[in-house]
């Protein structure tokens, strides 16, 4: 007590005789661990790529662009193989899950890239009411409008008419370029803002809009 109060210092710490001294702490094998990780993690990289090709071939087989299918197809297989060459080297529960996760997220960036470049084709169908007059009294016929000014964008539309639930409607219908979709929607929308409008889902290319600028129906 009293050298603590004179000088300040603490006198040390001996153990006891029934005293053990703490174990120092192993410390993590990290190269071990990454020896363990990057099989699963260049499995899980290469099947995320493979996947994602299988995507885009997919979509081409369906367009009939035979040398792009082809192109992607032999990419595809070459990752598939790599990726399967590591598994079947030695299957280890940490190599099978990264397999199974690469497809998974593979699927799903694949789908993602797909939609983002919206690839293929698809059909706006529009829908507008033929009952409407103007102010003399005549039929507005808004089909007729709405296909003038998708014709006038360089599109193609087709106009028949039926009958709905309330009465006789318009039906207009333009297979376009998925990117153009939204457009087409718009210009209808200009002409009748009660336009109905839904947009089918084709990847396949209608024959009379290959190699064409306008492709009118």
């Amino acid at each position: 007590m009293g050298d603590n109060q004179g000088g300040g210092r603490r006198s040390p710490r001996f153990l006891r005789r029934d005293e053990t001294p703490m174990p120092d702490l192993p410390l993590p094998d990290l190269a071990g661990l990454w020896a363990l990780l990057w099989p699963a993690v260049t499995i899980a990289l290469l099947r995320i790529g493979d996947v994602s090709l299988n995507v885009f071939r997919v979509v081409f087989v369906v367009q009939e662009r035979r040398m792009l299918a082809a192109l992607v197809a032999g990419a595809e297989a070459s990752v598939w193989l790599a990726a399967a060459g590591i598994v079947f080297a030695d299957m280890t529960p940490v190599r099978i899950a990264g397999f199974i996760l690469g497809v998974a997220t593979g699927t799903a960036i694949g789908v993602t890239v797909a939609g983002k470049l919206r690839l293929g084709m698809t059909t706006v169908r529009i829908y507008a009411d033929a009952t409407h007059v103007g102010l003399d009294g005549r039929p507005l016929d808004l089909g007729q409008q709405i296909a003038q000014e998708i014709h006038a964008s360089g599109h193609g539309a087709t106009v028949f008419r039926g009958t709905g639930l309330n009465g006789p409607v318009d039906m207009v219908l333009s297979t376009v370029r998925r990117r153009n979709a939204e457009n087409v929607v718009a210009i209808a929308r200009d002409v009748d803002p009660g336009t109905f409008a839904a947009i089918d889902n084709s990847l396949h290319p209608a024959p009379a809009l290959v190699g064409t600028t306008a492709g009118r129906v």
